[in-house]
């Protein structure tokens, strides 16, 4: 359990994929990492994972562009 303070100031502890979603949605104020404490919106935290809406740059492999030697 990863020690929080949430944005009334209690302090509370909270698993890493509930962390992951108040991150998300704003409802903490910091998380206590190995030897620190991370300020929501200061410090560096991980991002959420998002789908990429931009052109595909990444070769994609059609039916023939294919052989097996």
């Amino acid at each position: 359990m990863i020690d929080i303070i949430r944005k009334n100031f209690q302090d509370a502890k909270a698993d890493e994929l509930v962390l992951d979603s108040m991150i998300g949605s704003r409802k903490i104020i910091a998380f206590r990492r190995a030897n620190e404490w991370v300020v929501v919106g200061r410090d560096t935290v991980r991002r959420e994972h998002t789908f990429y809406h931009g052109e595909e740059r990444r070769r994609t492999i059609h039916g023939t562009d294919f052989s097996m030697k």
